[in-house]
C-alpha cells in the first residue's frame, strides 16, 4: 500500500543556513546523516569543504556580489566551528514543558555537553545580537526546558556568528515567572481558539496568512 512519495530531501548542517539538496540520504533513528552540527569537531577546513559542495550546487555563484557574499559565508562558518571549542555535541532532542494550558515542544539548535558534564542547550543565529535579545521568548522556553528535563546541570547559550560572540544567558527569577505566566497564558488562547486580529499596516502585508487572516473560524481548537 503506497501512502505517499517523497519529492525532495534536503539536509541543514547548520539550522539557520541555506540547505543541501540530496538525490539520496541515509535515514538513521536521529534523522539524516550529516543534518545539523555532527557530534565530533570538525575543523575549519572540514567545515569550509561541506559547505563549498553546497555552494556550488545551490549558492548565488553567478551573482555580481558572489565573492562577497562566499566570504561572509567563511566567516559565519569559521565562528561557528571555533565557538564549538572544548564541547561534547550530541544529538539535539525535542524537550517537553508541561504548563497548566498545554504542552510545548522546544528544539534547541543543538546540544552539548561541556567537560564537567553541564548540558548545554544553545540558540544559534547568523544576524547580530539584538538590543533586546534576551528578553525574547525563545531564550525564556530554553530556561524552562532546561529545568524539567535537566534541573541544575544545565546552561543556556546563544551563538550570534555575524558577531562572533557565545554567551551565556540568565534570566532572573522575576523574568522567568512572568514569562512562564505569558506562556502558560498564550496557550489557553490558542486551545480556546482565541486569535483576536490585530490590524497593522506595516506588518500585515508581509504575513503570510495574510488573505486567509479573517477567515479563520472561531471556537476552541480541536486536535485530532
Amino acid at each position: 500500500m503506497e501512502i505517499g512519495h517523497v519529492e525532495e530531501i534536503f539536509r541543514y548542517p547548520v539550522k539557520s543556513m541555506r540547505g543541501e539538496r540530496l538525490d539520496a540520504a541515509d535515514l538513521g533513528w536521529h534523522g539524516l546523516d550529516g543534518d545539523r552540527r555532527p557530534t565530533g569537531n570538525p575543523t575549519v577546513q572540514e567545515a569550509e569543504a561541506a559547505f563549498e559542495a553546497i555552494w556550488q550546487t545551490r549558492g548565488p555563484v553567478d551573482h555580481g556580489f558572489a565573492a562577497d557574499y562566499r566570504q561572509l559565508a567563511s566567516r559565519l562558518i569559521s565562528a561557528l566551528v571555533r565557538s564549538g571549542t572544548g564541547r561534547r555535541f550530541r544529538d539535539a532532542q525535542a524537550l517537553a514543558i508541561d504548563l497548566p494550558g498545554g504542552r510545548v515542544i522546544v528544539e534547541p539548535d543543538e546540544m552539548a555537553e561541556l567537560p564537567n558534564g553541564t548540558v548545554v542547550l544553545r540558540r544559534v543565529r547568523t544576524g547580530q545580537k539584538r538590543s533586546d535579545e534576551y528578553d525574547r521568548l525563545e531564550y525564556t522556553l530554553y530556561q524552562l526546558a532546561g529545568e524539567s528535563h535537566f534541573a541544575r546541570g544545565f546552561e543556556i547559550q546563544a551563538l550570534h556568528l555575524t558577531d562572533e560572540i557565545s554567551e551565556p544567558v540568565q534570566i532572573s527569577s522575576k523574568k522567568l515567572q512572568n514569562r512562564r505566566a505569558n506562556s502558560d497564558a498564550m496557550l489557553s488562547k490558542i486551545s480556546a481558539g482565541s486569535f483576536p486580529v490585530q490590524i497593522d499596516a506595516v506588518t500585515c502585508p508581509r504575513c503570510p496568512h495574510f488573505f486567509v487572516c479573517a477567515a479563520v473560524p472561531k471556537g476552541p481548537l480541536v486536535l485530532p
